[in-house]
């Protein structure tokens, strides 16, 4: 087999990262600013055609994703804290902006719900403005309108969104900077061999580490060489993309990311919304999400690729348009498109970040809401690694254990 040369050359790579999405590039970026030697494999987003594309894919690729601190789970807000707090330096090392910060709502109708929200916020000095239900639920001028009996939750920026492409691009830039390498391929197979790991990939290469951080999102549990497979619950997800014209645009400046629960629809539990983005094809899109009430898994890596790379995700446009025309009442789009998703569940609802065996760290499973704190969930994955055991003062390790299948 060939062997990756360079910065990647055999033993002297400290450190290998399995998948560079949001959360590998995260841990590469904290490995080389902290003068480990690292590199991080694995494929670039598809520029081929999806439907003959064969290998592992993203959750999704696109150009909007929610940030915010508001959470019921003090673990999650903790993490968005920390990632945003980043946000700034990864722009200046990498001189690529990718945050907006345009604020949040979060609409939820459930009184528990809400008051564990409250609580985190208040804990972590969050500053939020409640708003309780009062006749119709409508927000930003009535171009919002959310279920009856939600109460709405507001927080400003530095609450908002952020460009995941972009966002990427910033991680793998300042990573190189402090002198990471990356290898453009997937990554099939880890081994120990003596006191190093073996990842060897799709294309024939091999690299050598003394430790490796296993990060590959919807793929992880298919790499073969895992000492034991995580429980990891891999599920379709449908997104909708309404493309603005110029006068939509301008209506619709302003808005912030919205999260809502939907505790009347039968067909969805809740949706988010991340408000105007200009995406790659020259056009300005609102982007809607919805959780199904019913999942769909995708047990095997088969079934993963299958559902990104067809167009199942197409039947799910009508209820997803209904959706959105609802939450933003009298909307006009020029086009409308969907685009499949996989989000990959744990059983504790957060991330698994923990050693499998000496030498080899997990981090895996962001539940539909990792994005935001990839680079903290990364920190979190490049400390293990580094230091050889959990030194978080202020998250418990137990939290972040992994299940096993």
């Amino acid at each position: 087999m060939d062997t990756v040369e360079g910065a990647a050359a055999g033993a002297g790579v400290d450190v290998a990262v399995v998948g560079i999405g949001l959360v590998g590039a995260g841990a590469l970026r904290h490995l080389a600013v902290a003068g480990v030697r690292a590199v991080g494999i694995g494929p670039a987003e598809p520029t081929t055609d999806w439907s003959v594309h064969r290998g592992a894919f993203a959750s999704h690729y696109d150009s909007g994703r929610i940030t915010r601190h508001l959470d019921v789970r003090r673990e999650w807000a903790v993490l968005a804290a920390r990632a945003i707090r980043e946000y700034p330096t990864i722009a200046a090392a990498s001189g690529i902006e990718f945050h907006r910060p345009v604020g949040v709502v979060l609409a939820d109708a459930d009184p528990e719900r809400v008051a564990a929200v409250t609580t985190v916020a208040g804990a972590l000095g969050v500053e939020l403005t409640v708003t309780p239900p009062s006749g119709p639920v409508t927000f930003a001028d009535g171009r919002l309108a959310f279920p009856a009996g939600s109460t709405l939750m507001s927080e400003p920026g530095p609450a908002g969104h952020i460009d995941p492409r972009r966002m990427l691009a910033a991680q793998l830039a300042a990573a190189a900077n402090h002198g990471a390498a990356v290898v453009r391929d997937e990554v099939r197979a880890i081994r120990p061999e003596g006191r190093h790991w073996v990842v060897a990939t799709a294309g024939g290469a091999e690299v050598r580490a003394g430790r490796v951080i296993v990060a590959a999102g919807a793929h992880t549990d298919e790499i073969d060489g895992l000492p034991a497979r995580p429980a990891l619950d891999v599920r379709t997800e449908t997104i909708v993309l309404a493309r603005l014209g110029p006068d939509e645009r301008r209506r619709l400046d302003g808005l912030p990311s919205v999260l809502c629960e939907l505790p009347a629809d039968p067909r969805y539990d809740d949706l988010y919304l991340v408000p105007p983005t200009d995406y790659p094809d020259g056009g300005v899109h609102l982007k809607l999400g919805a959780t199904r009430s019913i999942r769909r898994l995708l047990p095997t890596g088969a079934e993963r690729r299958a559902w990104m790379a067809r167009d199942d995700h197409e039947r799910d446009l009508p209820a997803l348009r209904a959706l959105l025309t609802a939450l933003v009442p009298g909307l006009v789009a020029e086009a409308w498109a969907t685009r499949p998703c996989l989000i990959t569940d744990t059983r504790s609802g957060l991330p698994y970040v923990e050693h499998l065996a000496e030498g080899l760290v997990l981090a895996a499973g962001g539940n539909g809401y990792a994005a935001k704190s990839a680079d903290a969930i990364g920190a979190l994955a490049a400390g293990l690694a580094t230091e050889g055991r959990w030194r978080d003062a202020d998250l418990d390790a137990t939290a972040f254990a992994t299940v096993f299948s």
